[in-house]
């Protein structure tokens, strides 16, 4: 009698113990498409939400329209609104 009610309680907490166990978070792959007149611009990043990848890929976005070179005030705008509204 002992002996099984040792054994239930110690299956007891082996399934409550796994059932604690987290699994860590996947990361996700997403893809964007930016367009900026006749020159598009698609990036793909993996994260574990679309905020991050998100993120990321607006800053791609930039540095690829941006091309290391000086723009004008209006050339940014007009760039950091297409890298803030990407395509579906």
């Amino acid at each position: 009698m002992k002996k099984a009610l040792v054994m239930t309680l110690v299956l007891a907490i082996s399934s409550i113990s796994f059932a604690w166990i987290e699994k860590a978070p996947q990361a996700k792959s997403y893809e964007f498409k930016f367009k900026l007149k006749a020159e598009s611009f698609v990036f793909s990043s993996s994260a574990l939400s679309y905020d991050e990848a998100f993120e990321v890929a607006a800053k791609a976005c930039f540095k690829h329209y941006k091309r290391g070179r000086h723009v004008s005030e209006d050339q940014g705008l007009d760039i950091i609104d297409v890298c803030a509204n990407p395509r579906s």
